[in-house]
């Protein structure tokens, strides 16, 4: 009894970790378009490379630093990834050089990577079935639901000054710092926590990984670079073509993250989508079928509905990367890398090639990219499908 009142104390202080962070990187992401672009008068492309600077070192540090990191107990990898992040942003603020502010970006990188993989691995710990999907849709959940409503409140912010969300995503480090030393003083099961390698070590699981996972982090990798251009071109465009305020730029991607937060709920409450083919496939079709239509958008009203359907379909295919990465594995830590490094990839993609063409070309044209790229797994899927089908049949 007193085990599983730690577990849930545990559950309620990593969820609401995780949302604090995201709100406050959501919130330090989104000011970075605008003060990258308003204090160094960057081009658009340059300001998807500020980007992607960032996400890049994210993934090399998670690739690098991962195996030492899995030797950290969790709560002070997740402690030293908000000194890292909160330390870089003010260097950010105080340089006037744009070089040395794609340097804090770099630190900035490096310090998140602390984060997510950790968390995602703690969280996962010794679940399976519909208790690994009810902990990761509860993640799922705290970290979308930041996600979600930080960008109205970073529009309204910015539109006073960029340092002002910038300077208050340090303070929420800061409380997600107090929040994890507190719980760590208060309760001892957190402060027993041991690492992730030790952990492996005491196993005595087998590894009944699904092979469906390639496919999920396929669709995941493809989102994540039309979740880059929402995040970061599509900002640069309203302020370029659309006669759209930062702050509704905000509730749009309010819209989005609130259709992600309500679907995360559904598909934590559902299971018939676990190990099924089919529905993993059809989203990312389905997905790319709102991309090209998001091409024909011409209204504030229509750039809504784009955004409620772009949020509960990235939902979906998030949910199927992360439930079907960890299902049947002995080393979490491990596969929440992975899944992380793919979405990194995905976001540093999105920001490069999304910023190149819509310099060079318009924002429709970023969108057909998104939709081309993402039917790639799924178009992939069918046909090996068919082949063996064909294969069956011959036989």
């Amino acid at each position: 009894m007193e085990k599983n009142a730690s577990l849930h104390i545990q559950s309620r202080v990593l969820n609401s970790a995780s949302f604090l962070a995201q709100f406050a990187i959501s919130m330090v992401n989104l000011s970075l378009v605008y003060h990258m672009r308003i204090q160094f008068s960057l081009s658009a492309q340059m300001v998807g490379l500020s980007a992607a600077v960032y996400t890049s070192t994210y993934f090399l540090c998670c690739l690098v630093l991962g195996p030492l990191v899995a030797h950290l107990r969790p709560r002070h990898s997740v402690e030293i990834s908000m000194v890292g992040m909160g330390i870089s942003i003010l260097i950010l603020l105080q340089t006037t050089q744009v070089g040395l502010a794609f340097l804090s970006l770099v630190l900035y990188g490096c310090a998140m990577s602390f984060l997510w993989p950790q968390i995602e691995s703690w969280i996962a710990r010794g679940k399976e079935g519909r208790a690994l999907n009810r902990a990761t849709s509860s993640f799922n959940v705290a970290w979308s639901l930041g996600s979600a409503l930080s960008p109205f409140l970073t529009g309204i912010l910015v539109e006073i000054s960029t340092d002002t969300p910038l300077l208050t995503g340090v303070g929420l480090f800061g409380l997600v710092f107090l929040l994890i030393a507190m719980a760590t003083m208060l309760v001892p099961g957190i402060k027993a926590v041991v690492s992730e390698r030790k952990n492996i070590e005491d196993s005595t699981m087998q590894d009944q990984s699904t092979p469906l996972r390639f496919l999920s982090w396929a669709g995941v990798l493809t989102v994540y670079v039309s979740l880059a251009v929402i995040l970061t071109i599509f900002p640069l465009h309203a302020m370029d073509n659309l006669p759209y305020s930062e702050s509704k730029v905000g509730m749009l991607l309010l819209i989005r993250g609130a259709a992600t937060v309500a679907m995360f709920v559904i598909m934590g409450k559902t299971s018939w989508w676990h190990f099924n083919r089919a529905i993993v496939v059809g989203t990312q079709i389905l997905f790319g079928v709102v991309c090209i239509l998001g091409t024909r958008i011409h209204s504030f009203g229509m750039y809504s509905v784009f955004f409620l359907l772009f949020g509960m379909l990235f939902a979906a295919v998030y949910s199927f990367s992360i439930f079907h990465g960890a299902s049947g594995s002995i080393n979490r830590s491990k596969r929440m890398l992975i899944h992380e490094i793919l979405l990194t990839i995905g976001t540093v993609v999105g920001s490069i090639m999304g910023g190149t063409i819509y310099q060079y070309l318009d924002f429709r044209r970023v969108l057909f990219f998104c939709a081309t790229l993402v039917a790639i797994p799924a178009v992939g899927a069918i046909f090996n499908s068919v082949r063996k089908l064909t294969y069956r049949q011959n036989v």
